[in-house]
């Protein structure tokens, strides 16, 4: 197997001018540095991912921005997407931000300094204004101008769950869910689409008693006491749409710990699919989200960027995933 020294030795310079060419760290002339290119085409040299990115002029690295990675539904996400990309011959870095600007913006610098071919972001924080958009960037549930994105139909999944809270007689609803659109930030997160969906069905369908439960932004899972103190307060509530599987848990653990049984006194809805949430003793009745498809069509994204081709944004539907608690 070739080594660095034979590239240097085939190309004519110093061992130092080829590692500043494959790790792209420091200045080289142009003529010197399409030798060392041709030189690894002819050797075969491969060190590491950096000198076979130069050869393709692509690294083949794809990053994926999160705000947690412990979220379930992330997770599988996770799971689709690397499936995916690496059909087209990527592989898939994980970048969890912790919701944090600071994090994602660097992670962002990796593919203007093309460390990596293209980024998948998720993200509460405000940051259109940091975002390239002539760079492939592909968000998903958010929405930038001029940054393509892929998201579920959560506005239809909202109805879909008032439809089926209303089917089974349920005349006083509830939404529980953080405030996506969070805190001093001008982002449009489609999520929030859940509620409105929600809201809107249950009252063109004539439901006038709807508890609209919504608290800051959190971290996906843990929901703050007030919101056990407002199921507390509102025992004529005998339907639950919560914004994901995730909270829809808690809250049918907080229902029965109240003596509230589930679904014969409430039904609770979730958001994502219930997959994941099989240890509470019943299957979570829930909005499902097409993971494979949100995850195809992220792959066919990124690949029509470098195609050259036009990027059409992507709304996935939805359909509800019948279980044991609505």
């Amino acid at each position: 197997m070739p080594t660095i020294k034979d590239v240097a030795k085939e190309a004519g310079v110093g061992i130092g001018t080829v590692s500043r060419v494959t790790n792209q760290s420091g200045y080289v002339k142009e003529e010197t540095r399409l030798k060392i290119e041709e030189a690894i085409k002819k050797l075969g040299y491969k060190s590491n991912e950096i000198a076979r990115s130069m050869i393709k002029q692509k690294n083949g690295i794809v990053a994926f921005i999160i705000p947690n990675s412990y979220h379930l539904f992330f997770g599988e996400l996770l799971q689709f997407v690397e499936e995916e990309l690496y059909k087209y011959g990527y592989k898939l870095m994980l970048c969890n931000s912790s919701q944090e600007i600071k994090k994602e913006l660097a992670y962002l610098e990796m593919l203007e300094n093309n460390r990596v071919d293209a980024c998948i972001l998720i993200t509460n924080n405000d940051i259109e204004m940091y975002l390239r958009k002539d760079l492939p960037i592909i968000s998903f549930d958010r929405v930038y101008k001029d940054i393509p994105y892929v998201t579920s139909d959560n506005y239809h999944g909202g109805e879909l769950a008032a439809e089926h809270l209303i089917k089974m007689g349920c005349n006083h609803l509830m939404y529980i869910g953080d405030d996506t659109q969070g805190v001093n930030t001008n982002i449009l997160s489609e999520v929030t689409k859940r509620r409105d969906g929600f809201i809107d069905y249950a009252k063109k369908h004539g439901i006038k008693n709807i508890v609209n439960l919504v608290y800051p932004l959190g971290d996906y899972i843990e929901i703050p006491n007030f919101v056990n103190k407002g199921i507390d307060q509102h025992p004529e509530v005998d339907g639950i749409f919560c914004i994901s599987d995730a909270v829809a848990a808690t809250v049918i653990l907080e229902l029965e710990k109240i003596g509230r049984k589930v679904p014969e006194e409430v039904r609770v809805i979730g958001f994502d699919g219930g997959r994941s949430f099989i240890n509470l003793g019943k299957s979570i009745t829930s909005i499902s989200q097409n993971i494979q498809e949100i995850a195809k069509s992220i792959g066919e994204m990124i690949e029509a960027y470098y195609r050259k081709e036009k990027i059409e944004n992507k709304v996935i539907d939805v359909e509800i995933n019948l279980g044991d608690s609505a």
